[in-house]
């Protein structure tokens, strides 16, 4: 009976300390889900802050504030003196914090994101407002001008692949892409042709950049306009 007695104490003991063990294991478990929340949201956080620092250094504007930032700022620090002051409360904090902080800030981060996106791309569009391809496409059709008008729209094929993502330096893209507007300005300044009249290719030019004047629509460059079928490649517009 004795034995039996000192293996049925051992045998509680085991059972206890596994119980204890299994219990730290599952609350360690508990633990690195919630760091890695944590770390996942706080990276997210800070990476669309940096970006939103990096425009605005750069001189793009996203007009992005955060909804109750301050708020959830004051839940984080709520949240960071409890777990401190007990890291139990990690899995009893003292407010919802999937529902009211996590899937809150996140929404904050992807806000941010979409701003920050949407801001460049009006930037680029902006900066790259070359008008519509319609005379592009008719000039192209010109063996003279060929070789001309394809570096052109290399170009701005160019600049139209800036505002499909945001780039790492902003900075850095916006002073590449200052050197393509000036090379696709160049460009349709050294538009030229020995055989065709001078007052065509200076309306033609003048017409790229919407910088013509009626007065420079004469009877000699709309003859040489329609009879290339280039005339309706044209549009009257008023400032």
């Amino acid at each position: 009976m004795p034995m039996l007695l000192e293996r049925a104490g051992a045998l509680s003991s085991k059972i206890s300390s596994y119980t204890k063990l299994k219990n730290t294991a599952d609350e360690a478990e508990q633990f690195l889900t919630r760091a890695t929340q944590f770390t996942t949201l706080s990276e997210r956080v800070a990476r669309a802050r940096a970006t939103l620092a990096k425009l605005a250094a750069a001189g793009v504007e996203t007009g992005f504030a955060a909804n109750d930032g301050s708020g959830y700022a004051a839940k984080a620090r709520t949240l960071r003196a409890a777990v401190h002051a007990n890291p139990a409360a990690i899995n009893d904090p003292p407010f919802d914090l999937k529902h009211e902080f996590a899937d809150r800030v996140s929404a904050i981060a992807v806000a941010a994101e979409k701003a920050s996106l949407v801001a460049w791309q009006t930037y680029v569009a902006k900066r790259a407002d070359f008008g519509a391809d319609d005379v592009l496409n008719a000039l192209a059709k010109i063996p003279q001008f060929r070789l001309s008008i394809s570096r052109i729209s290399q170009i701005r094929t160019i600049v139209a692949g800036f505002g499909a993502m945001l780039p790492d330096d902003p900075k850095g893209a916006i002073s590449r892409l200052d050197a393509l507007i000036d090379e696709h300005e160049a460009a349709w300044k050294a538009l030229a042709a020995d055989d065709i009249p001078s007052s065509v290719v200076a309306f033609i030019r003048a017409a790229a950049s919407s910088e013509a004047l009626l007065s420079a629509f004469t009877q000699d460059v709309r003859t040489w306009l329609e009879s290339r079928n280039l005339l309706d490649a044209f549009r009257i517009k008023l400032r």
